[in-house]
């Protein structure tokens, strides 16, 4: 399969929405918003693309001119956690197990060892995303802790959410 990384930039704020609505739709146990809470506008994405490219690294792969997946890292602005970020990562479906979501990382953690103030990369993933927690293990992030039952996805039916970090 071919895919491209690269710098995600204002233009493709419609596109990301686009590629969020498919990812919230196929798995939608996965990730802490909801389809009908993501409701960004156009103005409101890119805003979005502008504050991560200021304070981190935003990212996506691109495969056909179409956005498949996408990685977002955002720097700490306190005092006492300037020295780490946390990201958030999405692939479609169809993409997955193409290797889409272990170049987002890479390219992720090749820029982070080059900016000498981080120290670590942080992400949260819920329990039953079994997938994911492959992948980041497989990359060098350890569990850190877990907070219980913190996401509800029905009546009665919780998953846990896993810190997991990296440290560079």
């Amino acid at each position: 399969m071919d895919f491209t990384i690269r710098n995600a930039t204002e233009q493709d704020a419609e596109n990301i929405i686009i590629h969020m609505k498919k990812v919230l739709t196929e798995n939608p146990d996965y990730l802490g918003t909801t389809l009908d809470e993501f409701t960004p506008t156009v103005e409101e994405e890119r805003e979005w693309i502008r504050k991560h490219s200021e304070q981190g690294l935003m990212l996506v792969a691109e495969s056909n001119h179409v956005i498949i997946g996408m990685l977002q890292f955002r720097l700490s602005q306190s005092k006492r956690f300037c020295h780490k970020g946390s990201l958030g990562i999405t692939v479609q479906e169809a993409y997955t197990n193409h290797g889409v979501g272990s170049a987002l990382l890479k390219t992720l953690i090749v820029w982070a060892k080059k900016e000498e103030r981080i120290e670590k990369i942080t992400l949260e993933v819920f329990s039953n995303n079994e997938r994911a927690i492959g992948l980041y293990s497989k990359l060098g992030f350890v569990e850190e802790g877990r907070m219980k039952k913190n996401a509800k996805l029905g009546p009665d039916h919780y998953v846990d959410d896993i810190i997991m970090s990296l440290f560079l």
